[in-house]
């Protein structure tokens, strides 16, 4: 693996755990076992490695949906979604949503962080749109949007309750309503 994949990873595992802001570039560098200065060497600044790291995270979460919505029959891929979000806000090191937490943290909608968070979650619904299309639902760009939006009401609380078993099966449920409605 190379330096700069190294040094990437650890840094998004730290941003993920303990946020953007709070972590510094010594703690950055300790993370991923170089020096400040080979850090800075595969990235100019802090800002570069935020950037880098934020790009990972949405190349492994999407890798992780589309296995995960994929190994399933095409009519249940719009529900399998949501049942992909349950399964990761129940995972010990589950922090939240890495792209909510970096547009919060970087609130202006010019900031890089920002705008890589805005185009991950269009990713998330256009791949969202992609599925209800194949699963051949009435209103595929409908059900797309509010099964993302459910998705992400499900993140939050979540993240800010604790995965309760009540608010998954809730959003289970919602989900099995929106795509029947649309059968």
């Amino acid at each position: 693996m190379s330096t700069s994949r190294t040094i990437t990873e650890s840094a998004l595992a730290l941003f993920y755990r303990q946020g953007f802001h709070a972590s510094g570039v010594e703690q950055l560098s300790q993370e991923a076992g170089v020096t400040k200065k080979t850090l800075y060497r595969h990235f100019p600044s802090k800002e570069h490695l935020v950037d880098a790291s934020i790009q990972l995270r949405d190349e492994q979460f999407m890798a992780r949906l589309v296995a995960a919505t994929e190994a399933v029959a095409i009519e249940d891929r719009p529900a399998a979604y949501i049942d992909f979000i349950a399964d990761w806000v129940r995972e010990p090191d589950f922090h939240g949503c890495l792209f909510i937490n970096a547009a919060a943290e970087y609130s202006a909608e010019q900031d890089a962080p920002h705008v890589l968070a805005k185009e991950h979650k269009e990713r998330v619904i256009s791949y969202l749109l992609k599925i209800c299309e194949r699963a051949q639902l009435n209103s595929p760009q409908e059900v797309a949007q509010q099964l993302f939006l459910l998705g992400e009401g499900l993140i939050v609380a979540s993240q800010v309750r604790g995965a309760a078993d009540v608010t998954i099966q809730a959003a289970r449920q919602m989900a099995e309503w929106l795509i029947a409605k649309s059968h």
